[in-house]
Protein backbone atom coordinates (compact mmCIF):
# COMPACT_ATOMS: atom_id res chain seq x y z
CA UNK A 1 0.00 0.00 0.00
CA UNK A 2 1.26 3.33 -0.90
CA UNK A 3 1.80 5.63 2.01
CA UNK A 4 -0.93 8.31 0.80
CA UNK A 5 -3.44 5.25 0.84
CA UNK A 6 -1.84 4.06 4.52
CA UNK A 7 -3.00 8.39 5.63
CA UNK A 8 -5.69 7.99 4.26
CA UNK A 9 -7.23 4.67 5.97
CA UNK A 10 -5.45 5.85 8.96
CA UNK A 11 -7.20 9.39 8.82
CA UNK A 12 -10.48 7.60 8.37
CA UNK A 13 -10.23 5.37 11.25
CA UNK A 14 -9.85 8.21 13.57
CA UNK A 15 -12.17 10.49 12.28
CA UNK A 16 -14.68 7.98 13.82
CA UNK A 17 -13.15 8.77 17.09
CA UNK A 18 -13.45 12.86 16.96
CA UNK A 19 -16.22 12.67 19.93
CA UNK A 20 -15.57 16.40 20.64
CA UNK A 21 -16.71 17.44 16.90
CA UNK A 22 -20.38 19.07 16.79
CA UNK A 23 -21.13 16.99 13.50
CA UNK A 24 -21.66 13.38 12.91
CA UNK A 25 -18.73 11.07 12.06
CA UNK A 26 -16.58 12.59 9.08
CA UNK A 27 -15.63 10.06 6.36
CA UNK A 28 -12.10 10.25 4.58
CA UNK A 29 -12.84 13.38 2.18
CA UNK A 30 -14.16 15.64 4.81
CA UNK A 31 -10.98 14.92 7.18
CA UNK A 32 -8.89 17.04 4.61
CA UNK A 33 -11.38 19.46 3.89
CA UNK A 34 -14.11 20.04 6.58
CA UNK A 35 -13.30 22.87 9.14
CA UNK A 36 -14.27 20.87 11.75
CA UNK A 37 -11.43 18.48 11.49
CA UNK A 38 -8.98 18.53 13.56
CA UNK A 39 -6.73 17.63 10.40
CA UNK A 40 -7.65 20.77 8.66
CA UNK A 41 -7.12 23.07 11.23
CA UNK A 42 -3.51 21.69 11.79
CA UNK A 43 -3.36 22.31 8.27
CA UNK A 44 -4.11 25.57 8.24
CA UNK A 45 -2.00 26.59 10.95
CA UNK A 46 1.28 24.44 10.37
CA UNK A 47 3.24 25.19 7.05
CA UNK A 48 7.24 23.02 7.74
CA UNK A 49 7.43 19.24 8.70
CA UNK A 50 10.09 20.31 11.56
CA UNK A 51 7.10 22.71 13.08
CA UNK A 52 5.10 19.22 13.13
CA UNK A 53 7.33 17.37 14.35
CA UNK A 54 8.04 19.49 17.15
CA UNK A 55 3.83 19.98 17.85
CA UNK A 56 3.53 16.58 17.59
CA UNK A 57 5.99 15.63 20.31
CA UNK A 58 4.75 18.47 22.47
CA UNK A 59 1.06 17.04 22.13
CA UNK A 60 2.11 12.97 22.93
CA UNK A 61 4.00 14.67 26.37
CA UNK A 62 1.03 16.06 27.07
CA UNK A 63 -0.92 12.53 26.53
CA UNK A 64 -3.06 14.26 23.64
CA UNK A 65 -2.57 11.85 21.21
CA UNK A 66 -5.06 12.73 18.39
CA UNK A 67 -3.59 15.95 17.78
CA UNK A 68 -0.02 14.28 18.02
CA UNK A 69 -1.01 11.64 15.44
CA UNK A 70 -2.54 14.47 12.85
CA UNK A 71 0.89 16.56 13.54
CA UNK A 72 2.85 13.20 12.77
CA UNK A 73 0.49 12.83 9.64
CA UNK A 74 1.07 16.57 8.86
CA UNK A 75 4.46 16.54 8.71
CA UNK A 76 4.56 13.25 6.28
CA UNK A 77 2.12 15.39 4.07
CA UNK A 78 4.66 17.81 4.07
CA UNK A 79 8.15 15.59 3.58
CA UNK A 80 6.93 12.47 2.53
CA UNK A 81 10.62 11.18 3.91
CA UNK A 82 9.87 11.93 7.16
CA UNK A 83 10.49 8.60 8.07
CA UNK A 84 10.66 9.35 12.08
CA UNK A 85 7.27 10.87 12.06
CA UNK A 86 5.86 7.78 10.21
CA UNK A 87 7.34 5.63 12.99
CA UNK A 88 5.57 7.81 15.17
CA UNK A 89 2.31 7.29 14.10
CA UNK A 90 2.72 3.30 14.32
CA UNK A 91 3.66 3.79 17.88
CA UNK A 92 0.64 5.74 18.41
CA UNK A 93 -1.37 3.15 17.04
CA UNK A 94 -0.15 0.78 18.57
CA UNK A 95 -0.91 1.78 21.87
CA UNK A 96 -4.21 2.07 20.67
CA UNK A 97 -4.03 -1.50 20.18
CA UNK A 98 -4.65 -0.81 16.49
CA UNK A 99 -2.02 -3.28 15.30
CA UNK A 100 -3.01 -3.63 12.12
CA UNK A 101 -2.58 0.01 11.28
CA UNK A 102 0.43 0.32 13.64
CA UNK A 103 2.23 -2.55 11.61
CA UNK A 104 1.03 -1.26 7.88
CA UNK A 105 3.32 2.05 8.99
CA UNK A 106 6.53 0.06 9.95
CA UNK A 107 6.12 -1.55 6.83
CA UNK A 108 5.75 1.15 4.78
CA UNK A 109 9.10 2.72 6.21
CA UNK A 110 10.90 -0.60 5.82
CA UNK A 111 9.92 -0.88 2.39
CA UNK A 112 11.25 2.56 1.56
CA UNK A 113 14.40 2.69 4.17
CA UNK A 114 15.13 -1.23 5.03
CA UNK A 115 17.99 -0.09 7.24
CA UNK A 116 15.79 2.07 9.51
CA UNK A 117 16.72 1.33 12.90
CA UNK A 118 13.53 2.73 14.64
CA UNK A 119 10.98 0.84 12.39
CA UNK A 120 12.41 -2.56 12.61
CA UNK A 121 12.63 -2.20 16.45
CA UNK A 122 8.83 -1.24 16.31
CA UNK A 123 7.95 -4.12 14.06
CA UNK A 124 9.87 -6.01 15.82
CA UNK A 125 8.17 -5.51 19.27
CA UNK A 126 4.90 -5.89 17.28
CA UNK A 127 5.66 -9.14 16.51
CA UNK A 128 6.61 -10.00 19.45
CA UNK A 129 3.34 -8.84 21.01
CA UNK A 130 2.02 -10.59 18.58
CA UNK A 131 3.53 -14.15 19.52
CA UNK A 132 4.91 -14.19 16.10
CA UNK A 133 8.44 -15.43 18.04
CA UNK A 134 10.57 -16.33 14.56
CA UNK A 135 9.53 -12.68 13.28
CA UNK A 136 10.62 -10.89 16.39
CA UNK A 137 13.61 -12.62 16.65
CA UNK A 138 14.10 -11.65 12.97
CA UNK A 139 13.86 -8.10 13.06
CA UNK A 140 14.99 -7.47 16.58
CA UNK A 141 18.61 -9.56 15.20
CA UNK A 142 18.83 -7.25 12.29
CA UNK A 143 18.29 -4.14 14.51
CA UNK A 144 21.19 -5.19 17.15
CA UNK A 145 23.64 -5.44 13.73
CA UNK A 146 22.84 -2.07 12.50
CA UNK A 147 23.24 -1.00 16.09
CA UNK A 148 26.33 -2.58 16.66
CA UNK A 149 27.92 -1.49 13.00
CA UNK A 150 26.91 2.15 14.26
CA UNK A 151 29.34 1.54 17.35
CA UNK A 152 32.03 0.31 14.56
CA UNK A 153 31.58 -3.67 16.20
CA UNK A 154 30.38 -5.85 13.13
CA UNK A 155 29.48 -5.47 9.34
CA UNK A 156 26.23 -7.50 7.58
CA UNK A 157 22.42 -8.84 9.28
CA UNK A 158 23.90 -11.08 11.49
CA UNK A 159 25.55 -9.22 14.95
CA UNK A 160 28.77 -10.70 16.80
CA UNK A 161 28.30 -13.25 19.73
CA UNK A 162 26.50 -11.81 22.77
CA UNK A 163 29.46 -11.49 24.93
CA UNK A 164 31.08 -9.39 22.35
CA UNK A 165 28.33 -6.30 22.24
CA UNK A 166 29.25 -3.64 22.70
CA UNK A 167 26.48 -0.64 23.71
CA UNK A 168 26.15 2.75 24.43
CA UNK A 169 22.96 5.39 25.57
CA UNK A 170 22.12 5.73 22.16
CA UNK A 171 21.67 1.89 21.72
CA UNK A 172 17.72 0.50 21.45
CA UNK A 173 17.32 -0.47 24.62
CA UNK A 174 13.62 -2.23 23.82
CA UNK A 175 15.27 -3.91 21.05
CA UNK A 176 17.91 -5.79 23.60
CA UNK A 177 15.22 -6.40 25.98
CA UNK A 178 12.77 -7.43 23.91
CA UNK A 179 15.69 -10.24 22.87
CA UNK A 180 15.84 -11.04 26.30
CA UNK A 181 12.22 -12.04 26.29
CA UNK A 182 12.75 -14.40 23.58
CA UNK A 183 15.63 -16.37 25.14
CA UNK A 184 13.27 -16.29 28.51
CA UNK A 185 10.49 -17.86 25.79
CA UNK A 186 12.89 -20.44 25.28
CA UNK A 187 14.33 -21.12 28.49
CA UNK A 188 18.03 -19.72 27.69
CA UNK A 189 17.94 -18.01 31.05
CA UNK A 190 21.78 -17.38 30.78
CA UNK A 191 21.02 -16.09 27.55
CA UNK A 192 18.36 -13.16 28.34
CA UNK A 193 20.66 -12.53 31.25
CA UNK A 194 23.02 -11.54 29.01
CA UNK A 195 20.79 -9.68 27.06
CA UNK A 196 19.16 -7.83 30.13
CA UNK A 197 22.49 -6.67 31.16
CA UNK A 198 23.56 -5.11 28.10
CA UNK A 199 20.26 -3.21 28.27
CA UNK A 200 21.34 -2.05 31.83
CA UNK A 201 24.30 -0.45 30.51
CA UNK A 202 21.97 1.38 28.18
CA UNK A 203 19.82 2.16 30.75
CA UNK A 204 20.82 1.49 34.45
CA UNK A 205 17.83 2.61 36.26
CA UNK A 206 15.50 1.19 33.69
CA UNK A 207 12.13 0.21 35.34
CA UNK A 208 11.49 -1.84 32.11
CA UNK A 209 14.60 -3.95 32.69
CA UNK A 210 14.41 -4.66 35.77
CA UNK A 211 10.56 -6.12 35.60
CA UNK A 212 12.10 -8.54 32.98
CA UNK A 213 14.82 -9.68 34.41
CA UNK A 214 13.49 -10.16 37.97
CA UNK A 215 10.56 -12.18 35.73
CA UNK A 216 13.22 -14.55 34.40
CA UNK A 217 14.59 -14.94 37.30
CA UNK A 218 11.30 -16.43 38.88
CA UNK A 219 10.61 -18.16 35.79
CA UNK A 220 14.11 -19.97 36.47
CA UNK A 221 13.42 -20.55 39.93
CA UNK A 222 15.72 -18.35 41.13
CA UNK A 223 13.01 -16.59 43.68
CA UNK A 224 15.07 -14.49 45.75
CA UNK A 225 17.27 -12.62 43.58
CA UNK A 226 13.83 -11.86 41.71
CA UNK A 227 12.32 -10.57 44.37
CA UNK A 228 15.80 -8.31 45.13
CA UNK A 229 15.44 -7.10 41.15
CA UNK A 230 12.00 -6.16 41.73
CA UNK A 231 12.34 -4.32 44.78
CA UNK A 232 15.21 -2.44 43.20
CA UNK A 233 12.78 -1.68 40.28
CA UNK A 234 10.38 -0.34 42.74
CA UNK A 235 12.66 1.85 44.21
CA UNK A 236 13.42 3.31 40.80
CA UNK A 237 9.81 3.61 39.77
CA UNK A 238 7.07 2.57 42.25
CA UNK A 239 4.21 3.59 39.61
CA UNK A 240 5.12 1.04 36.97
CA UNK A 241 2.10 -1.40 37.13
CA UNK A 242 3.27 -4.51 35.80
CA UNK A 243 6.31 -4.83 38.55
CA UNK A 244 3.72 -4.54 40.88
CA UNK A 245 2.07 -7.58 38.91
CA UNK A 246 4.94 -9.67 38.67
CA UNK A 247 5.93 -9.06 42.58
CA UNK A 248 2.80 -10.20 44.00
CA UNK A 249 2.01 -13.21 41.32
CA UNK A 250 6.16 -14.02 42.88
CA UNK A 251 5.00 -13.53 46.32
CA UNK A 252 2.11 -15.14 46.14
CA UNK A 253 4.13 -18.22 44.63
CA UNK A 254 6.46 -17.86 47.81
CA UNK A 255 3.27 -17.89 50.18
CA UNK A 256 3.31 -14.81 51.37
CA UNK A 257 0.18 -13.66 51.05
CA UNK A 258 -0.73 -10.99 52.66
CA UNK A 259 2.28 -9.31 51.62
CA UNK A 260 1.44 -10.73 47.63
CA UNK A 261 -2.24 -8.26 48.76
CA UNK A 262 -0.39 -5.56 49.24
CA UNK A 263 1.29 -5.57 46.10
CA UNK A 264 -1.82 -6.16 43.83
CA UNK A 265 -3.45 -3.74 45.32
CA UNK A 266 -0.57 -1.01 44.53
CA UNK A 267 -2.52 -1.28 41.02
CA UNK A 268 -6.22 -2.40 41.55
CA UNK A 269 -8.63 -2.77 44.38
CA UNK A 270 -8.62 -5.18 47.05
CA UNK A 271 -11.39 -7.54 45.51
CA UNK A 272 -8.93 -7.63 42.60
CA UNK A 273 -6.23 -8.29 45.05
CA UNK A 274 -7.51 -11.56 46.40
CA UNK A 275 -8.92 -12.95 43.24
CA UNK A 276 -5.40 -12.93 41.86
CA UNK A 277 -4.23 -14.54 45.45
CA UNK A 278 -6.56 -16.86 45.30
CA UNK A 279 -6.19 -17.71 41.48
CA UNK A 280 -2.66 -18.32 42.12
CA UNK A 281 -3.49 -20.94 44.73
CA UNK A 282 -6.15 -22.40 42.76
CA UNK A 283 -3.11 -23.52 39.97
CA UNK A 284 -0.68 -24.56 42.72
CA UNK A 285 -3.85 -27.20 43.98
CA UNK A 286 -4.23 -25.25 47.69
CA UNK A 287 -7.72 -25.28 47.15
CA UNK A 288 -8.24 -23.83 51.20
CA UNK A 289 -6.34 -21.18 50.66
CA UNK A 290 -7.60 -20.29 47.17
CA UNK A 291 -11.33 -20.62 48.48
CA UNK A 292 -10.36 -18.07 51.53
CA UNK A 293 -9.27 -15.27 49.04
CA UNK A 294 -12.26 -15.96 46.49
CA UNK A 295 -14.80 -15.52 49.68
CA UNK A 296 -12.77 -12.70 50.57
CA UNK A 297 -13.12 -10.83 47.30
CA UNK A 298 -16.46 -11.47 46.74
CA UNK A 299 -17.30 -10.18 50.49
CA UNK A 300 -15.66 -6.82 49.20
CA UNK A 301 -17.49 -6.46 45.98
CA UNK A 302 -20.09 -8.87 46.24
CA UNK A 303 -22.41 -7.16 43.83
CA UNK A 304 -19.94 -6.28 40.85
CA UNK A 305 -17.17 -9.55 41.29
CA UNK A 306 -18.57 -12.21 39.39
CA UNK A 307 -14.49 -13.32 38.43
CA UNK A 308 -14.30 -14.63 42.08
CA UNK A 309 -17.52 -16.36 41.95
CA UNK A 310 -16.59 -18.14 38.84
CA UNK A 311 -13.29 -19.25 40.13
CA UNK A 312 -14.87 -20.38 43.66
CA UNK A 313 -16.95 -22.74 41.41
CA UNK A 314 -13.60 -24.37 39.91
CA UNK A 315 -12.72 -25.46 43.84
CA UNK A 316 -15.37 -26.77 44.40
CA UNK A 317 -15.40 -28.15 40.81
CA UNK A 318 -11.86 -29.36 41.44
CA UNK A 319 -12.39 -30.47 44.99
CA UNK A 320 -15.18 -33.29 43.57
CA UNK A 321 -13.08 -34.44 41.04
CA UNK A 322 -10.45 -34.67 43.40
CA UNK A 323 -13.05 -37.12 45.58
CA UNK A 324 -13.84 -39.26 42.76
CA UNK A 325 -10.40 -39.89 41.91
CA UNK A 326 -9.80 -38.09 38.66
CA UNK A 327 -7.54 -35.38 37.39
CA UNK A 328 -8.52 -31.88 38.07
CA UNK A 329 -5.87 -29.93 35.83
CA UNK A 330 -8.28 -29.15 33.02
CA UNK A 331 -10.17 -27.52 35.85
CA UNK A 332 -7.78 -25.78 37.55
CA UNK A 333 -6.03 -24.51 34.24
CA UNK A 334 -9.15 -23.24 32.88
CA UNK A 335 -8.55 -19.21 31.80
CA UNK A 336 -9.03 -17.11 35.23
CA UNK A 337 -8.26 -13.66 35.56
CA UNK A 338 -4.62 -14.29 35.94
CA UNK A 339 -1.57 -11.80 36.68
CA UNK A 340 -0.18 -10.34 33.82
CA UNK A 341 3.20 -11.92 32.80
CA UNK A 342 4.90 -8.56 31.30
Amino acid sequence: MKRISLLLAMTAVLSGCQTKAPEPTLDTRSVYAGDNSLLYQVRKTITSADQAMQMAAMAYQAGDLDQSLFQYLRAIELDPERYEALVWVGRIHRERGNSQLAEMAFADVLTSDPDNLDALAEMGLLKLAQRDHEGAQKLLTKAVALDQQRLGNGKGDEPPAVAELKVDSKSPLKVYNGLGILADLRNDFPLSEAYYRLAMLIEPRSVLVQNSLGYSYYLAGQWPEAERTYQRGISYDSAYQPLWRNYGLLLARMERYEEAISAFEQIGKPAQASNDVGYICLVEGKLDAAEQFFRSAIEQSPAHYATAWDNLNRVQQVRRIRQMGGNPGSVATAPLEEPVAR
